[in-house]
């Protein structure tokens, strides 16, 4: 782990370390982080919004022992000594964090195979835009991994500018809107517990269940979060996360592909190959939740395991209480169609399509 050395937190603490971290991406260096709000100084907001956006980094941590100058004097630099909201605001990131862990696994093992990062400089994704080559337009923006772009704030408002998105299809994570690229955004509402983040066309995002730690419970449902738009991949990375046998050949990959649109204007189709290697403790069956952002109700939902349509809940509660089928919320960050499968073998081989 590469670190920054003692500093103080403030607004210009978080302001520095994004090109920092986008700079020792560009020279190999992966794991680069500085500590939570620093370890002198900072603030109940300067706090949250460093946490936010440094949940979306691959190292993450907390110095305390120092901290004596904030509101409530307390010596310690910790998520939930400031209250409310912060401790809700902390806690929500953190929770968002641990759900990603698959995404950012494997983001971590492309880096140690490839020396890719995971914090990717805006050029090391669009090369062939000239906006993202010098830093007036991307310095305080990255993409993590090819599917998310992450904005942090960095000054004491309840907004951000300059926010630019490259060419392709964007969608707002929080909310789900539709963005057409090549354009920068200005004025991006993003109050104290709003971190701005975007999701790339085509993202195939894979989620744990919600757990407080990691191995908590087993990782035996995996959320697949896809945003569809043309045709698209991601190869899932798994190992036993315990010891290095991974470097003698223990661990598996998986490839997801996704094809259609988002607008429902055709068809999508979503297909999930076997899992290939072995590690100790691999599961050898699970349970595939899908969650597929369209504005479009679909008219039919079929498995080809099941070579047949699957059954349309009519409401979510109906939806989680049964092994298989599928439910649309339309108010669901502009529209959601859940897909959930019965547990399939890891080793098994099927397809998933929505029709309109």
């Amino acid at each position: 782990v590469l670190w920054t050395g003692d500093q103080s937190g403030s607004w210009n603490y978080i302001r520095w370390h994004i090109p920092t971290l986008i700079g020792s991406g560009l020279s190999a260096q992966n794991f680069a982080t500085g500590d939570v709000d620093g370890i002198f100084g900072g603030s109940d907001s300067t706090y949250t919004r460093d946490l936010q956006w440094k949940c979306f980094t691959p190292v993450f941590m907390c110095m305390s022992g120092w901290a004596t100058n904030n509101k409530n004097h307390i010596v310690d630099k910790q998520p939930w000594l400031f209250g409310e909201p912060y401790t809700s605001i902390n806690r929500k990131y953190l929770k968002l964090k641990q759900r990603m862990t698959p995404y950012m696994y494997t983001l971590c093992n492309e880096a140690y195979e490839t020396g890719v990062p995971a914090v990717r400089g805006m050029l090391l994704e669009f090369p062939h835009d000239t906006l993202t080559w010098g830093e007036e337009k991307t310095r305080y923006q990255y993409m993590l991994g090819k599917f998310l772009l992450v904005a942090p704030v960095y000054k004491s408002e309840g907004k951000r500018d300059g926010i630019y998105l490259p060419e392709g299809k964007w969608f707002d994570y929080w909310s789900g809107e539709a963005i057409k690229g090549v354009q920068t955004l200005n004025n991006y509402p993003a109050p104290l517990d709003k971190l701005p983040l975007f999701v790339r066309g085509g993202a195939i995002i894979p989620l744990y269940p919600q757990m407080m730690y990691d191995a908590e419970r087993p990782a035996d449902t995996l959320t697949l979060d896809i945003y569809p738009s043309g045709q698209s991949n991601f190869t899932l990375y798994e190992d036993d996360g315990l010891t290095r046998e991974h470097r003698q050949g223990a661990f598996a990959k998986q490839l997801f592909e996704c094809e259609g649109e988002a607008d429902g204007t055709q068809p999508v189709t979503i297909t999930v190959n076997p899992s290939n290697g072995e590690y100790k403790g691999k599961l050898q069956e699970r349970v595939y939740l899908f969650t597929v952002h369209t504005n479009k109700k679909p008219s039919s939902v079929i498995a080809d395991f099941e070579k047949k349509k699957l059954k349309r809940f009519k409401d979510k509660a109906e939806f989680a209480s049964a092994t298989e089928g599928w439910f649309y919320d339309p108010a669901d960050r502009n529209g959601v169609v859940y897909v959930k499968t019965k547990k399939l073998a890891l080793a098994t081989k099927f397809g998933i399509k929505l029709k309109f």
